[in-house]
């Protein structure tokens, strides 16, 4: 099989190339698992509830850089990240 340019790829690599990017959430302040032990971001009082067809999280002290789409994401099980605060 030849790519675009004329390049021999495997199956393989051409599955790789047309798999999705971007899955993984970083929509987080600072890297997950910085903060206190047996913490998550559910527990912050950052976590943000964007609500539209579905819910999506975000954390609030991101919110100058939140996108319409997963790459400013946060995930509600993720360890808690150093600006973690507790809920009021």
């Amino acid at each position: 099989m030849k790519d675009l340019f004329g390049n021999e790829i495997s199956v393989a690599q051409a599955r790789a190339m047309l798999a999705k990017k971007g899955r993984e959430p970083k929509g987080y302040a600072a890297p997950p698992g910085t903060g206190p032990d047996g913490e998550t971001c559910k527990t912050c009082r950052h976590i943000y509830r964007n609500r539209m067809a579905k819910t999506y999280l975000k954390c609030s002290l991101m919110q100058a850089v939140w996108t319409g789409g997963p790459g400013s994401d946060i995930r509600a099980s993720a360890p808690a990240c150093r600006k973690w605060e507790p809920a009021a």
